[in-house]
């Protein structure tokens, strides 16, 4: 099956879930991150994903 839309590949997906679950990590201190490290992974996630959704094939 091959992507003919503009949704994310999987592997844009899955860096963009793992960026996600880092900031909450750091959000609720499950895990003790620094904050920048928290925060930008949670920016980084999200614009990567936007930019997946606008770019095709990303």
């Amino acid at each position: 099956m091959r992507n003919s839309g503009k949704a994310p590949t999987m592997a844009v997906w899955i860096i963009s879930l793992v960026l996600f679950l880092v900031a909450l990590a750091a959000q609720f201190g499950v895990v003790r991150i620094p904050a920048p490290y928290g925060t930008w992974s949670w920016i980084l996630g999200f614009g990567l994903l936007l930019a997946a959704c606008r770019i095709r094939g990303l």
